[in-house]
C-alpha cells in the first residue's frame, strides 16, 4: 500500500473513532475527549512506524557520502520508501562503477606518468616544455642541473625571465628560439648567473593534442664535449711537438747525406730517397696536425700584406711540375687578360693553399690528364680556380669536403689519398683572409676548386691593412 494512503487511513480512523464508538456506546464529553486523545496517540505511533525506513534511508545516504560506495539500502515496505531505496541502490551501483573506472584511469595515468618521468630522467639532454604563452610547465632533472632552477621555481613563469641565451655577445630572445626547427649552439645563463655552453633545439608540439604544451626546448650540454675536445687537442699538440724535433733532425741529416753522397750505388740511393720522401711526408702530416690544433684553438694567424700574387702561383707550379710529369699530366696556367693587381694575403699561407689544391688535382687526375690554374679579376677581389680533368667528386661528398679528416672515395678511384686535413686547413686560411672557397665537380668530368682574395686598392689599403693586422694579433702567432 502506498505510504500516502497508509497515513491517510490512520488520520481518518483517529479523527472519526470517537463518533464511531458513540454509535454503539453512550459517551459524555470527557469520555469522547479521552478516546480522541488515545486515537491520536495511536495514529502518531503508526505514522512514526510508517516513517521509520526514512531513518535507514538517511543513514545509508550519509555513509555513501562519506566515501563508502558499497553502502546499500534494504527496505521492504512495498511503498515509496522501497522505491526510493531501489533507486538509491541503482544510483550507488552506477556511481561505484564510475568511481572504479576513474580510479583505474588514475592508476593508469600515474603509471604512465612514472614511466615518462623515468624516461625523462634517463635522457642526457635538458627538456623544457612551454605552454602557448611561453610559460614553463615542465623541466627534467638535467635542465635543473643546467639552469640551477627546480620545477617549483619555474612552473608557470615565462621562459624569457628565467634563462638568457647568448650567441657570442648578442642575446637570442625567446621569440627567436621558440620556433620550429631552431638549432644553434649558445651560452646559457640560468639562476644566479650560472653559465653553460649548450646546443639549443626547439620543436613544436602537436597542436591536435589536448595538452597545453606549445613548444619543447632541448638543451644539449656541450661543456663536457668541449673538455674532451680540449684534451684531444692538447694531446695532439703535445705529440706533434714532441715528434717534430727529432723528425726535423732526420730530414736534415738525410738531406745533407744525399747532397754529399750522389755517387752511391743506385739501389742504395733509391732507398735513401724513399726514406727522405717518407720523412718529408711525415713532416707535412705533423705540420698539418699542428695547423689543425691552432685552428681549433683559434690561434692560427695570418700576416696579410699587399703582395704580388703571380710569383706565388709560379713557384707552386714549378714545385709540382715534376710530380705532374711523372703522370704525364699537363700543368699550366691560363693566360691573363688583364694586369694582376696586388692582393691582401699572407704569402706563406697563400702558397700552402695553392700548393695543396694543385697537389690534390694532380693526385686525383689520371695519367694523361690536365690541371690548369686560372684567375678572374674584379674591382674588389681575385678569384683563383684550379681545374682538373680527374675522377671528380660524388655529389653527396661535396658538403663534407672541407671538413676535418674527410676523404673522398668513389668507384673510379676508391683509394683515397692524404689525411683529409689539407682542404680543412685551406678553408681556414682563406676565410681568415676574408675570402671564400668552394668546389664544383662532377664524377668522371673533373673538379674546379675556387677561392677569392681581396684586392689592394689605394683608398682601402690602409683600412684593410689595419683590419688584417688586428685580426692576426688577436689570433696569436703560429710557431713550429
Amino acid at each position: 500500500m502506498p505510504l500516502r494512503l497508509k497515513i491517510a487511513v490512520v488520520i481518518i480512523v483517529a479523527v472519526f473513532s470517537p463518533y464511531l464508538l458513540g454509535l454503539f456506546i453512550p459517551l459524555n464529553l470527557m469520555l469522547s475527549a479521552l478516546i480522541a486523545m488515545i486515537a491520536t496517540a495511536i495514529a502518531i505511533v503508526f505514522v512514526f512506524w510508517f516513517l521509520k525506513p526514512l531513518d535507514n534511508l538517511i543513514k545509508s545516504a550519509k555513509i555513501f557520502t562519506e566515501g563508502n560506495f558499497n553502502a546499500r539500502m534494504d527496505i521492504k515496505t512495498n511503498d515509496e520508501f522501497e522505491n526510493v531505496a531501489q533507486s538509491f541502490n541503482l544510483m550507488a551501483d552506477k556511481l561505484s562503477k564510475t568511481f572504479q573506472s576513474i580510479e583505474h584511469g588514475q592508476m593508469l595515468a600515474i603509471t604512465e606518468r612514472d614511466k615518462l618521468n623515468q624516461i625523462l630522467a634517463s635522457v642526457i639532454d635538458g627538456i623544457i616544455a612551454l605552454d602557448f604563452n611561453k610559460n614553463v610547465v615542465f623541466i627534467n632533472k638535467v635542465t635543473e642541473e643546467l639552469t640551477g632552477y627546480n620545477l617549483s621555481e619555474v612552473y608557470g613563469r615565462s621562459i624569457g625571465q628565467l634563462i638568457h641565451v647568448y650567441s657570442d655577445s648578442e642575446e637570442i630572445l625567446s621569440k627567436s628560439y621558440c620556433q620550429q626547427g631552431f638549432n644553434q649552439s649558445a651560452r646559457l645563463i640560468g639562476k644566479a648567473g650560472k653559465q653553460t655552453k649548450v646546443n639549443l633545439m626547439s620543436a613544436q608540439a602537436d597542436r591536435s593534442s589536448q595538452t597545453p604544451i606549445s613548444y619543447i626546448l632541448i638543451l644539449h650540454d656541450l661543456s663536457r664535449e668541449e673538455e674532451l675536445e680540449q684534451m684531444k687537442l692538447d694531446f695532439v699538440s703535445m705529440a706533434s711537438h714532441e715528434l717534430k724535433t727529432p723528425l726535423t733532425s732526420i730530414v736534415g741529416y738525410l738531406s745533407v747525406f744525399l747532397n754529399e753522397n750522389r755517387n752511391l750505388p743506385p739501389d742504395n740511393l733509391m732507398l735513401l730517397n724513399k726514406a727522405f720522401t717518407a720523412s718529408q711526408q711525415l713532416q707535412t702530416l705533423i705540420a698539418n696536425l699542428l695547423n689543425v690544433n691552432k685552428i681549433e684553438k683559434e690561434q692560427l694567424s695570418v700576416s696579410p700584406e699587399p703582395i704580388d700574387y703571380l710569383p706565388i702561383i709560379s713557384k707552386a707550379l714549378d714545385d709540382l711540375r715534376n710530380q705532374a710529369n711523372q703522370k704525364n699530366i699537363v700543368l699550366t696556367m691560363a693566360p691573363l687578360t688583364n694586369s694582376l693587381p696586388k692582393v691582401f694575403a699572407d704569402p706563406v699561407r697563400l702558397g700552402e693553399v695553392v700548393t695543396n689544391l694543385l697537389s690534390n688535382a694532380i693526385n686525383y687526375t689520371n695519367t694523361g690528364g690536365k690541371v690548369e690554374v686560372s684567375l678572374k679579376i674584379s674591382s674588389s677581389e681575385v678569384t683563383t680556380t684550379v681545374s682538373d680533368t680527374g675522377v671528380g667528386i660524388p655529389k653527396e661528398a661535396i658538403p663534407h669536403l672541407f671538413s676535418k679528416f674527410f676523404r673522398v672515395s668513389n668507384k673510379l678511384q676508391p683509394a683515397s689519398k692524404g689525411t683529409g686535413l689539407g682542404l680543412y686547413i685551406a678553408k681556414s686560411i682563406i676565410e681568415k683572409q676574408h675570402g671564400k672557397i668552394w668546389v664544383e665537380s662532377e664524377v668522371g668530368k673533373g673538379s674546379q676548386f675556387s677561392f677569392t682574395l681581396p684586392v689592394v686598392t689605394q683608398n682601402a689599403s690602409m683600412l684593410n691593412g689595419n683590419k688584417f693586422t688586428s685580426y692576426a694579433i688577436q689570433s696569436g702567432t703560429l710557431n713550429y
